[in-house]
């Protein structure tokens, strides 16, 4: 008599566990957070397949992306033209556009880092050294260098001019997912799978500082305008704001995200959180069988930093934020690419 109990209520429990898993894990609605901070503005579908990663060019009026098909895009976010479709063998997760607007840098699942000119479209140099995916590429603030890291390990940094190459870090343990530089221009920043951030002297060219605080890899960061704070985020959640002065931490959000794969400063005190909101049986669903869940996606979360409060959810995308979301030059627009293939460009009221 015990032992049938003993079944029935085992057999009980497992269904009340697997319906419990099923509504957290698929059919639980996010909380949304209606707000008038960010307005969307304006879809393109520029692109056949996931897009990683978008930059506003200095002019604020070009755009260049790039993502999973083997082509990154100079286009016009005004009138929505494409101007030239850069060629690559592979796809180009990481792009970026010089500070004087006349050049832009591709970073490629091949390993190489390309110099484009804008006006014409033609490729200027490519750079050599690095071996696998170049998740990050970065132009220094005065456009004189070029970082870029990803698989292989290590942060490399060339000279825009002559294509040298001038620095290869070499002390993080696996994958470099992020590199930015200080405004400044003086650090560099790199993020990597190791969950270190480790900051490097632009002059000197040491290491300087290793950042942890991350349990899971940091996949993004972000300086503030003014260059006071870091902002980073990634698998573990959250996003953390650290003192550049002395980088120790100020504050941790975490929302309903359950990576963050871009953060951005939209000004000094705001921030912007994107990546998924799928939990692991989400992901493992989508990925085996291209199931997209039931749930409305929260994809991005604004913060106001001080208050560490939410003040806005973004859920216009069907589906993940790429690594590189930005904001334009006075911070009026930012840009949010996607895995649902598209970019959007939203306004931000100050």
């Amino acid at each position: 008599m015990k032992k049938k109990q003993l079944k029935k209520w085992s057999l009980s429990t497992v269904i009340i566990v697997l319906v419990a898993v099923i509504y957290f894990q698929l059919l639980k609605q996010p909380t949304l957070v209606e707000g008038n901070d960010i307005r969307l503005i304006k879809t393109y579908t520029h692109h056949t397949n996931e897009v990683w990663e978008v930059k506003f060019g200095p002019n604020d009026n070009l755009m260049i992306s790039g993502g999973l098909e083997k082509n990154a895009k100079i286009w016009n976010r005004i009138t929505g033209e494409v101007l030239h479709d850069l060629p690559h063998k592979y796809g180009t997760p990481s792009v970026d556009f010089s500070p004087n607007g006349k050049t832009v840098c591709t970073g490629s699942y091949d390993g190489k880092a390309r110099i484009w000119d804008v006006q014409t479209g033609n490729l200027i140099r490519v750079l050599e050294g690095s071996v696998g995916t170049l998740w990050s590429i970065t132009y220094s603030p005065n456009g004189k260098l070029i970082a870029a890291g990803g698989n292989d390990d290590k942060v490399s940094v060339w000279s825009v001019e002559t294509g040298e190459l001038m620095y290869e870090f070499k002390d993080a343990s696996h994958n470099i997912w992020e590199v930015i530089f200080h405004p400044s221009g003086k650090l560099l920043l790199a993020s990597g799978s190791d969950n270190a951030i480790r900051v490097y002297n632009m002059q000197s060219g040491k290491l300087v500082k290793t950042i942890l605080g991350h349990s899971q890899v940091p996949l993004s960061m972000d300086f503030s305008p003014n260059g006071k704070f870091l902002a980073s985020a990634g698998d573990d959640k959250t996003v953390k704001i650290w003192d550049t002065k002395n980088w120790k931490l100020l504050h941790a959000l975490k929302g309903d995200n359950q990576a963050i794969h871009s953060v951005v400063f939209i000004d000094n005190n705001r921030v912007l959180a994107g990546g998924t909101d799928k939990k692991a049986v989400g992901e493992f669903l989508e990925y085996h069988f291209n199931f997209k869940g039931f749930t409305t996606p929260i994809v991005a979360t604004l913060w106001d930093v001080e208050k560490e409060l939410v003040l806005q959810t973004l859920p216009a995308h069907n589906n993940d934020i790429g690594l590189g979301m930005d904001v334009n030059s006075n911070g009026k627009f930012v840009a949010t690419p996607s895995k649902d293939k598209t970019i959007k460009v939203w306004e931000v009221q100050r």
